[in-house]
């Protein structure tokens, strides 16, 4: 008996253990002194097909399974198989497998990375049969070479078909009968095509070639042929070189009694109607004869038995007697005239056996981000049985999937099967099982695999926000919010949802949070925070994410239009969705903290190397990123602490011209450089690039599946549109497209700023020209509107939670450098920021988490804070 490991333990090596295993085989030995060699072994499996092919849109996976027979079941006999599939071309996700069905047959499951762009993907895999699990000896054939042939495609492929109307196996007489002309139909879906009648000058073609579905006609020459039979092939190739070829049997006929035909052939599939065949009898003299027939087989009639010439007989046959299993089966029907001699008409019978015909080969549930549950698919079965139906079993199944029915009759017209994915019941991942649809038909039984696939992702909640803002001082006051939570499935089940300060209530109403805020009991002048933590009422939901609160609770209310000054030199500023704190650095050592309500500085936070970049803070507001120019890397800052808590090594060194941003799809927290790079922030696990250009501006909606870049800085505004989407599959995949082909040329020049609002609707932008700030719809990136900045180059922009703008710029002359407008880009109020003589640094005018203090830093290295309140 045979030991294996279970299919959910099979390791998937990857290329580069090739070399531990000695580059496969192990079936041949030798010695340095002479000694005999052991011949290789032929290859210990056979492919069903030979080439694992599929066509998947690009974006997706593609799951695909191929059978593998094993050669010689002897040699694994008594021993632990450790069977996988190595993948040296980055083609296949590491969930790909070899699992072992029987003594005799694996299947290969293989499931094609998400990433890959749109083309053609040919190479070859390794199966190995490997001894141990460090796979350092193989049994004899192994490794065997799978080649592979997928296509990334956003449309399906054309069919291509060939199919005669009547037998391309005829009989006639020289003088006497010629064999009916046949059409032949091509299915090509608009390729052009060739064909050919293998030089046989006996068989005419009335074309030769064609473009797109048509047809040919195939008659038959027997001028100058003598007695016997001659046989050639048609074949049609495509333009692509594809090419059905059908062979073509003539029988030429001799002298004495005359038959339709010389032998006769019945070519079907078990299990349909067989049309019967007319043999018309005659004698070369037309001098009529009485004659009897009789059939030498059971399955094989003929009608009538007797007559006189010129006439005609039919002959049937039916693989019902005998219960016939596919095969050929011959007979003769003999016909013995009165006065001559007599004639035998052999007859085969050619039984193919029926297929059983499923309209997926791979059915993947759960969707391509294992969380759509709700929704069906439909499995159709068909057996190319014509009318007749016979009886067909599905078994194998997993117990995380469902079907309408299990068994039934089926026949050409299909029996269609409901299937659903039964959530509770997978496993988080991506689980496959091998199904096995099966027909019994006469003597067989025909059997198709399905590959039953579930992608299952963790069922979260998510709340549109993480961090709130709230602020309460004498004339200003923002106490409440109302935050909308979402199931990533798509199936809210309720919740219940707790704070953990006495200030701070929570209620529930459906799906939504209403926060309220009661400062009476607090200190005044005091930051006070508190965490909402959400917990599901259905226990396989998750909500992994915390809502971090924070109230300024303040003696005083800010001047509307009053600015507050730090006169250092500053470069960069970022500020807390939560707290009412501003992060500014002079890419020195160091960062200084800023209450923007009252100006003051609430500390530094030095430990960092001298040239500091950009910065980012987590949408939560609970870290902030650093990007270190001299050590290629990032260093995180624990915002509840205001110390340094961690650092993050760069695979590629960041500049100046470098931009951060930190995003949370699917409530997974990343990290993104304009460079493309991407690290998850629980760990700083590297993840696959975004397809983003070079470098630019970064902006991205509240739950990170929209990142939207610019380019800074151009003859040109060029914007690309992502989107983004993390799931449980694989240990973890990482979903990136672009929305647009290319780089969306947008109008003006010298791109500066960008803002994407929170439900990734509307992209804003600032850049030099136009001289306004300009609104673009989020998918299309087509122009909504522009807001008029006067006579000043934007090169800032930015969107309050109540959706106001605020577009700021560069001039030394005008009286103002910031307009601010409506949600609906009207204009409300402007104000100048900078000195006389000063103006304000591109992508340095942020706004608070509350949306009611400007900080922004002009190019003499001055922090402002703006007032421009409720």
């Amino acid at each position: 008996m045979l030991r294996f490991r279970p299919a959910y333990a099979v390791p998937f090596f990857i290329a580069a253990l090739l070399s531990g295993c000695g580059g496969g085989g192990g079936g041949s030995s030798s010695n340095s002194g002479g000694g005999t060699t052991t011949p290789v072994a032929s290859p210990a499996l056979t492919f069903t097909p030979a080439t694992a092919t599929g066509t998947v849109v690009a974006g997706a996976t593609l799951t695909t399974n191929v059978i593998a027979a094993v050669a010689r079941p002897s040699d694994l006999s008594g021993s632990t198989v450790y069977p996988s599939v190595v993948d040296s071309n980055s083609v296949l996700l590491s969930s790909s497998s070899v699992v072992r069905d029987s003594d005799s047959q694996y299947h290969v499951v293989l499931q094609t990375v998400p990433t890959l762009a749109a083309g053609s993907y040919t190479g070859n895999f390794s199966v190995r049969l490997c001894r141990d699990s460090n796979c350092a000896s193989q049994f004899p054939g192994s490794p065997v070479t799978l080649p592979y042939n997928f296509t990334v495609l956003t449309a399906g492929s054309g069919v291509f078909t060939v199919v005669p109307a009547a037998s391309l196996t005829v009989t006639g007489q020289s003088g006497v009968s010629t064999p009916a002309s046949t059409t032949v139909a091509i299915t090509t879906t608009g390729r052009s095509w060739t064909a050919s009648n293998g030089g046989a000058a006996w068989l005419k073609l009335s074309a030769s070639s064609g473009t797109g579905d048509g047809s040919l006609t195939i008659s038959y020459d027997l001028t100058g042929l003598a007695a016997g039979t001659y046989t050639t092939n048609l074949s049609v190739t495509t333009v692509d070189n594809n090419t059905v070829t059908l062979p073509v049997s003539l029988t030429v006929l001799p002298p004495g009694l005359v038959l339709g035909s010389n032998s006769v052939t019945f070519n079907a599939i078990n299990g349909a109607p067989i049309a019967t065949q007319v043999i018309s009898i005659d004698t070369d003299t037309k001098n009529a004869t009485s004659y009897t027939a009789s059939s030498s087989a059971a399955w094989l009639g003929v009608s009538p038995t007797s007559g006189t010439t010129p006439a005609t007989t039919v002959l049937t046959v039916d693989p019902t007697i005998g219960t016939l299993a596919a095969g050929s089966y011959t007979g003769n029907i003999t016909l013995t005239p009165s006065g001559l001699t007599a004639r035998t008409l052999p007859v085969t019978l050619n039984l193919t056996a029926a297929t059983l015909s499923p309209s997926l080969s791979t059915i993947t549930l759960g969707g391509t981000y294992g969380r759509d549950f709700s929704s069906s698919q439909t499995l159709g079965l068909t057996l190319n049985t014509s009318t007749n139906s016979w009886p067909w079993s599905l078994t194998g199944l997993p117990a995380w999937a469902s079907v309408s029915a299990s068994a039934g009759t089926v026949n050409a017209a299909g029996s269609s099967l409901t299937v659903k994915a039964l959530s509770a019941s997978a496993s988080t991942g991506i689980s496959s099982t091998l199904a096995t649809a099966s027909a019994v038909v006469n003597g067989d039984t025909v059997k198709s695999s399905v590959l039953f696939t579930v992608n299952k992702d963790l069922h979260k909640l998510l709340p549109a926000e993480t961090a709130v803002a709230f602020v309460n001082t004498p004339s200003w006051s923002r106490l409440t919010r109302t935050i909308s939570v979402t199931d990533n499935y798509g199936s809210f089940g309720g919740m219940s949802a707790t704070s953990n300060q006495s200030w701070l209530v929570v209620g529930v109403s459906s799906d939504k949070l209403i926060l309220t805020a009661d400062p009476s009991q607090l200190s005044t002048d005091t930051l006070n925070t508190a965490t909402i933590t959400i917990t599901p009422s259905d226990s396989d939901v998750t909500a992994p994410e915390t809502i971090r609160v924070a109230l300024w609770n303040g003696s005083t209310t800010p001047t509307t239009a009053g600015i507050i000054t730090a006169n250092l030199p500053y470069t960069n500023v970022v500020t807390d969705p939560a707290r009412p704190y501003a992060y500014a650095h002079n890419g020195s050592a160091y960062v200084d903290v800023y209450n923007v309500y009252t100006g003051a500085k609430v500390t530094s936070i030095t430990g960092f190397s001298s040239h500091l970049g950009d910065m980012a803070v987590s949408p939560n507001g609970d870290t902030l990123y650093v990007l270190d120019i001299d050590n290629a890397r990032v260093t995180t800052i624990n915002l509840s602490t205001l110390a340094i808590s961690s650092q993050l090594t760069l695979a590629t060194a960041g500049t100046k011209a470098t931009r951060l941003k930190v995003i949370r799809p699917n409530g997974v927290g990343m990290l993104l450089l304009s460079d493309g790079q991407t690290y998850l922030t629980s760990s700083f696990a590297r993840l696959s690039n975004l397809p983003l250009t070079t470098g630019g501006s970064l902006a991205a909606s509240a739950d990170g599946k929209r990142v939207v870049q610019q380019d800074e800085g151009g003859t040109s505004i060029n914007h690309t549109s992502v989107s983004v989407d993390y799931a449980a599959l694989s240990g973890g995949t990482l979903f990136a497209a672009k929305l647009t082909a290319a780089s969306h040329s947008s109008p003006g020049t010298a791109g500066q700023d960008l803002w994407v609002n929170s439900d990734g609707t509307r992209v804003f932008y600032a850049a030099s020209t136009p001289k306004s700030c300009t609104v673009m719809e989020g998918t299309s990136l087509g122009i909504l509107s522009y807001m008029s900045v006067g006579d000043i180059a934007p090169n800032n922009v930015d969107v309050a939670i109540d959706g106001r703008i605020i577009c700021g710029g560069t001039t030394k002359s005008s009286s103002s450098d910031l307009y601010l407008f409506s949600s609906a880009y009207a204009a409300v109020t402007q104000y100048r920021i900078a000195a006389s003589g000063q103006q304000l640094l591109a992508r340095q005018a942020v706004l608070s988490g509350d949306g009611w203090i400007v900080a922004a830093i002009t190019d003499d290295g001055v922090l402002s804070f703006l007032a421009i309140g409720p």
